[in-house]
């Protein structure tokens, strides 16, 4: 019986869940009330990531309240709030910040920080919270599904390897460099010693010139919790 009871709890919790996902809507508009055009939205975390029509309408399709909503504006600035209860967004862009308005009778200002877009405009950056949300089960299926433009290929030996900057010669690796936790290694080396798991962040360099020689094919930086 208490089993039973165990059981029922546990689905009305995932029902309950489940139920909180829904749709919100949303406009961008600039100080005086203009619609604009191309702003970049997104759900950190997931692979929600849309842009604004000519109306400066966009739509975040099954997010849930505690999801974080990213701002971003084209090549300068972006900025991210939680969205809470909202159903339906109003995005006003002045010089400075973001001012939300999500339909419960308050709003408030979310201030632009050039590091959010460094970690999350370009999609670069893979969190924990990412990993977990989406069951990824190892680091190379972690950057396939998240990283744009970055490319697998099996060798001739049954080998996966990765190229994330394009192949410039036919002789020469173009495999990035890879470093957990400050150690030079390879893909498939962190990838047999990491838990996807331990993984509290891993980010793809695809310009990866301030590593020297070595980074020329790109850099790929693991960091664990441990």
């Amino acid at each position: 019986m208490r089993k039973l009871v165990c059981m029922l709890v546990a689905i009305a919790c995932a029902c309950n869940l489940f139920a909180q996902k829904k749709d919100v809507s949303g406009i961008v508009v600039d100080s005086e009330g203009k619609p604009l055009k191309g702003i970049r939205v997104s759900v950190l975390d997931t692979k929600i990531r849309v842009k604004t029509n000519k109306k400066g309408e966009f739509v975040l399709k099954s997010v849930q309240p505690n999801d974080t909503i990213a701002v971003f504006l084209q090549g300068e600035k972006g900025t991210k709030f939680m969205l809470g209860e909202a159903g339906k967004l109003l995005l006003k862009i002045d010089k400075e910040a973001i001012r939300v308005d999500n339909g419960s009778g308050e709003s408030f200002d979310s201030l632009f920080d050039k590091q959010v877009l460094q970690e999350y405009g370009s999609g670069s950056v893979i969190t924990a919270r990412k990993i977990e949300r989406n069951g990824y089960l190892s680091i190379k299926e972690a950057i396939k599904a998240c990283i744009p433009g970055v490319n697998f290929q099996y060798t001739d030996s049954g080998e996966e390897k990765i190229d994330i900057r394009g192949s410039k010669s036919l002789t020469l690796s173009s495999e990035p460099l890879v470093i957990i936790n400050g150690s030079e290694t390879n893909l498939n080396s962190a990838d047999a010693s990491c838990s996807i798991y331990d993984v509290l962040r891993i980010e793809v360099i695809k310009d990866g010139l301030g590593y020297g020689a070595k980074g020329a094919n790109g850099v790929i930086l693991i960091t664990t919790k441990k």
